[in-house]
């Protein structure tokens, strides 16, 4: 059986001398694996197979639980900024890594598969804030994933809880115990990215206030929110690519 569908690749894994195992996130499918049989020929169609690429693909499955074969392939947007420009080829590793610990359900779900699908050409077209780019992603996977923190930040309540997904105030002692908050520079951080346009990403306001962010801050804060999200899912993640990021934008 023929099946036509659109993927985003997170990860590919060789096999053989010649095959390669797509690990990938698909309009129709959700998460889910592909098999890309390469000749002499097909073998040049393997650079399309690189982290967040999106492709329209034409697989081919027998009816078994054998792995879908990929047989055709088409490139729909062009992504070259991915490859050729470190700064967004190193978000787009993290990303796909994040996206690959994180999106585990193999069913369809056009709303995630529409913003990673929309993120992915942002990222591409982003001249400002590049930087600042993964963290935003960051925060705003988490209402795709259904655990979007409560936004009630302001000046009496400034400090992050991840078990409760919510702003609370500034305790008095030792916070209540199996509590985790976030510091308060993380904390306003998150409050502003959760207000600000993925395309706005050069300038961040908080209120009237323009929010200064340096790589120390951007690594506390994704390592924070990878807490919570760990919290959440009730899988403790590890993102490898995350220090490597860190070094790139320091």
């Amino acid at each position: 059986m023929l099946t036509k569908s659109q993927i985003i690749v997170l990860h590919t894994i060789k096999h053989g001398d010649t095959g390669i195992v797509v690990q990938c996130y698909s309009n129709t499918a959700g998460r889910c694996s592909l098999y890309f049989r390469g000749s002499s020929k097909k073998m040049n169609n393997a650079s399309m197979l690189h982290k967040l690429n999106i492709l329209d693909v034409v697989t081919y499955s027998n009816g078994t639980q054998s792995m879908p074969t990929i047989r055709e392939t088409t490139v729909p947007y062009n992504l070259s900024s991915l490859r050729s420009d470190i700064y967004k080829s190193s978000i787009a590793i993290f990303i796909s890594e994040l996206l690959g610990k994180t999106v585990r359900e193999a069913e369809a779900n056009p709303h995630l598969y529409s913003f990673i699908s929309s993120s992915i050409q942002i990222l591409e077209h982003t001249t400002e804030g590049t930087a600042n780019f993964h963290i935003h992603f960051m925060t705003h996977l988490c209402k795709m994933l259904g655990f979007m923190p409560l936004d009630n930040y302001s000046k009496d309540v400034p400090l992050f809880d991840i078990a409760t997904a919510r702003f609370v105030p500034q305790p008095y002692g030792q916070p209540a115990y199996g509590t985790q908050l976030a510091g308060a520079a993380e904390s306003r951080l998150l409050h502003t990215l959760m207000n600000t346009p993925s395309t706005n990403l050069g300038v961040l306001r908080c209120g009237n206030e323009e929010v200064k962010v340096n790589g120390e801050l951007r690594l506390s804060y994704a390592k924070r929110l990878i807490e919570y999200i760990s919290h959440h899912i009730g899988n403790t993640i590890e993102i490898k690519s995350l220090d490597i990021l860190h070094q790139i934008f320091s």
